[in-house]
């Protein structure tokens, strides 16, 4: 920071946080290739993210990249957890606990329980492990999480 007193001030500047949401928004952050940089900057914009921007996050749920996945969910969640919007939150959660990469599926249960939600997502979470199961699902942490949270 001593060779850049400035950065801090910089990475808070609006107008910073208005250019990269245009790069979200462009054809250069749909780049397989920028998928580094793309969970990256999410992850920097979550402190401040605010309902307007989640139309430009929305899109990277469908990512082919876990991590960008994961990062736009936590992104969302940011606006939503635990209880400023629960609906969509909780829809958040459900399409989790579909996405087909293991660690992503792993943090909705996690955040699932955080949010005290096991009791509004029981019929979801029942459902979800008869899927599972048929998915070959069986030896993965999520159904082991989600068999604990049904079961407490």
């Amino acid at each position: 920071m001593q060779r850049h007193p400035d950065l801090n001030q910089s990475l808070r500047d609006p107008s910073t946080r208005a250019a990269l949401l245009e790069w979200l928004a462009s054809d250069a952050a749909r780049d397989p290739a920028q998928s580094g940089t793309v969970a990256n900057t999410l992850e920097f914009l979550r402190i401040g993210a605010t309902p307007t921007e989640a139309m430009t996050i929305r899109p990277f749920l469908l990512h082919p990249d876990p991590f960008v996945r994961l990062r736009a969910y936590e992104f969302l969640l940011t606006l939503y957890f635990p209880d400023k919007n629960r609906e969509a939150m909780l829809l958040l959660f459900h399409n989790m606990l579909t996405d087909r990469d293991e660690a992503v599926r792993s943090l909705a249960v996690s955040y699932i329980e955080r949010a005290n939600a096991v009791a509004e997502l029981r019929g979801v979470l029942e459902t979800w492990l008869q899927t599972a199961r048929q998915q070959g699902w069986e030896n993965t942490e999520t159904l082991e999480l989600v068999e604990r949270l049904l079961a407490a």
